[in-house]
C-alpha cells in the first residue's frame, strides 16, 4: 500500500503541474485542474486512508510553484478536504461509487461534488494567497471563480472517467461492438476537430452542437463509463484548440476563455451521465417488467387487471385455464362477464374499496366459467398505482378451491356420520337394558295369566324382540362410506336435507357385519 500511495501522490504531482501550467489569473488558480477528479476517484474507490498522498502531492505542486511554505501547508489542506469531503458527502447523500447508476444520484454528485466541496477548496485556497501576501484581497473574486470552476470542471469530467473504470475495467464487446466503438471515438475525435480545431473552411459559425451527437450515442449505445470517456476525450480536443484561439469559447483573455470551456465541458458531463442513468434505469426496468410478465403468463393461478370502473384490461393464460375465456374473447370487456347474476351487487362494493386503496385477501365466491359452470373460487384483489402513486386500477389472482370446498364438506359429513354412529351404539347400549327388563317380567306374568291375557304378553313379546333385533343391528354398524348413490334414507337421516345450505353432502350408505 506505501508503494501505491506513492504512484498517487505522484500522479497527483504531473496532473497539477499540467494544471497550472495553464494558470493566467494566479499562478496557483487553474481554470483547468484534474488533480481534484483524482482526488475524489481515489477516496471513493480506496478509502479515506490516501490523504496522505493527496496531501503531500499538493503541497509539492504549489510549494514547487509559487507562494510560501505557508501558503503551499494551507493549499494542500483545502485540496486534501476537498477530495474527503466530497467522497464523504457522495457516499453519504449519492450512493457512493454506485453514484452513476441513478439520475437523482448524479445530479446530487454534480452538487455536492462539483460545486459544493470545491467551494470550500477555493476559498481555503485563496484565503492562504491572501493572507500570505500572495495575493490581493481585490482579485480575490476573480481568483476563487477561476479556482473554483477550474476544480469543478475537474471533478466532474475527470472523477467519472476514474470511478466507472475503477468500478469496471473489463470491456465486454463482440467483434461488432468493438467496430461501433472504435467509430464513436473516432467520430468525437471528428467532432472536437471540427468544433475546436480551427477545420471551418472559411465559415464563421457556431458548431458546438455538433459534440452532443456522439456524446448522445455513447450513453445510449454503451452507457456511462464509455460517455464520460467520450466527455474527457472531447474535453481534452477541447482545452487543445480553445488554447490555440480557435473554438466557439475564445475570447479576449485565455483564462476567460478556459472558464466558459469548462463550464460547458462540466454541462455535457452531467448531460451524457444522466442520460446514460436514464437508459440504463429503462433498460432494467423493462428486463424486470419482462420477468414479471413472464411470471405471470405461467402461474397457474387466473391473474386479471382491471380498471377501476371494472373494465378487464389484462387476462393470462391461467385465467384462460380457468375461466375458459380467451384473453381477445374478454379484454375490454367488464369483468360482469364472470360473475354470477345473484352475485352482481358484490362487484361494486369490491370497486369501491379498490378505489379507497384497500386490499382483500383470499376472498371466497363463485364465478361461472365459458361454458356455464359455477366454481368456487379464493380471490386476493390489490389496488395498481401508476408513477404518482395514483390508484389506477385492480389486480385479482383467483384459485379455484371447487375440490378443496368438496373436500371440506365430505370432512363435515363424515365427521357427523361418526357422530350418528357413535350415537346409535349409545342408544342401542342404553335402550338394551330397559328392554331386557320389559322381557323378563313379560315372560313371568305369562304363567299367572289367561288366554286372552297370555296372548297379548306374546304380542308384548314379539313388539319387544323386534326392538332387540334393531339393536342388535345398530350395535354391529362398524364402517360408514360416503357414496355418490344409495337407497332411499328417511327425510329426518337425509345428510342433504338436513346440512347447512350449499354443504354439498352426499348420500350415506351404511354397513354392517353380517
Amino acid at each position: 500500500m506505501p508503494w501505491g500511495l506513492l504512484v498517487l501522490g505522484g500522479v497527483y504531482v504531473v496532473a497539477g503541474k499540467l494544471g497550472l501550467a495553464l494558470a493566467f489569473v494566479h499562478a496557483s488558480a487553474s481554470p483547468v485542474w484534474p488533480p481534484t477528479g483524482i482526488a475524489l476517484a481515489a477516496t471513493l474507490l480506496l478509502g479515506y486512508r490516501v490523504w496522505p498522498a493527496l496531501f503531500l502531492g499538493a503541497f509539492l505542486v504549489n510549494v514547487t510553484t509559487a507562494g510560501s511554505v505557508w501558503t503551499s501547508l494551507g493549499i494542500a489542506g483545502g485540496n486534501t478536504l476537498e477530495g474527503l469531503l466530497g467522497a464523504f458527502l457522495v457516499k453519504r447523500f449519492a450512493n457512493g461509487r454506485r453514484v452513476f447508476d441513478r439520475a437523482r444520484d448524479i445530479l446530487m454528485f454534480a452538487a455536492l461534488a462539483g460545486l459544493g466541496s470545491t467551494a470550500v477548496c477555493a476559498t481555503i485556497g485563496v484565503t492562504s494567497l491572501s493572507l500570505g501576501g500572495d495575493a490581493s484581497w481585490e482579485r480575490f473574486g476573480a481568483i476563487w471563480l477561476t479556482w473554483w470552476l477550474g476544480d469543478a470542471a475537474g471533478a466532474l469530467v475527470v472523477a467519472p472517467v476514474l470511478i466507472l473504470w475503477g468500478m469496471d475495467r473489463a470491456l465486454r464487446l463482440t467483434r461488432a461492438g468493438a467496430l461501433e466503438l472504435a467509430s464513436l471515438i473516432g467520430s468525437v475525435v471528428l467532432a472536437g476537430w471540427v468544433v475546436f480545431g480551427g477545420l471551418s473552411w472559411g465559415w464563421d459559425y457556431p458548431l458546438t452542437f455538433l459534440c452532443i451527437l456522439p456524446l448522445v450515442v455513447a450513453a445510449f449505445r454503451f452507457g456511462a463509463r464509455e460517455a464520460a470517456t467520450c466527455v474527457a476525450l472531447l474535453s481534452v480536443i477541447a482545452n487543445w484548440g480553445t488554447l490555440d484561439g480557435s473554438g466557439p469559447f475564445v475570447r479576449y483573455t485565455q483564462n476567460e476563455s478556459l472558464l466558459l470551456l469548462q463550464t460547458f465541458m462540466g454541462t455535457m458531463a452531467i448531460v451524457a451521465l444522466l442520460l446514460a442513468a436514464i437508459v440504463k434505469t429503462h433498460g432494467e426496468t423493462e428486463a424486470a417488467l419482462a420477468r414479471v410478465a413472464a411470471i405471470v403468463e405461467s402461474s397457474d393461478d387466473a391473474i386479471i387487471g382491471k380498471t377501476l370502473d371494472g373494465i378487464i384490461a389484462t387476462w393470462n393464460r391461467g385465467a384462460e385455464r380457468l375461466y375458459g375465456y380467451p384473453a381477445h374473447e374478454v379484454v375490454g370487456r367488464p369483468i360482469s362477464v364472470i360473475v354470477p347474476p345473484e352475485l352482481r351487487d358484490e362487484l361494486p362494493t369490491i370497486l369501491a374499496r379498490l378505489a379507497r386503496g384497500e386490499r382483500m385477501d383470499h376472498y371466497e365466491t363463485v364465478r361461472v366459467t365459458r361454458d356455464g359452470r359455477r366454481i368456487d373460487v379464493s380471490i386476493t384483489v390489490s389496488p395498481t398505482l401508476d408513477a404518482a402513486g395514483r390508484i389506477v386500477g385492480a389486480s385479482a389472482i383467483a384459485r379455484d378451491i371447487t375440490h378443496k370446498k368438496q373436500a371440506e364438506a365430505a370432512v363435515r359429513e363424515r365427521d357427523a356420520l361418526r357422530y350418528v354412529a357413535g350415537l346409535a351404539a349409545a342408544a342401542a347400549q342404553e335402550i338394551n337394558n330397559p328392554l331386557a327388563v320389559i322381557m323378563g317380567q313379560a315372560q313371568l306374568l305369562d304363567g299367572t295369566l289367561d288366554a286372552q291375557e297370555r296372548a297379548r304378553v306374546e304380542e308384548i313379546l314379539e313388539g319387544t324382540w323386534r326392538i332387540e333385533d334393531i339393536i342388535a343391528r345398530m350395535k354391529r354398524v362398524k364402517r360408514l362410506e360416503l357414496t355418490d348413490s344409495a337407497p332411499h334414507v328417511p327425510e329426518m337421516l337425509d345428510l342433504e336435507k338436513s346440512s347447512e345450505p350449499g354443504g354439498g353432502a352426499l348420500p350415506l350408505l351404511a354397513r354392517r357385519d353380517a
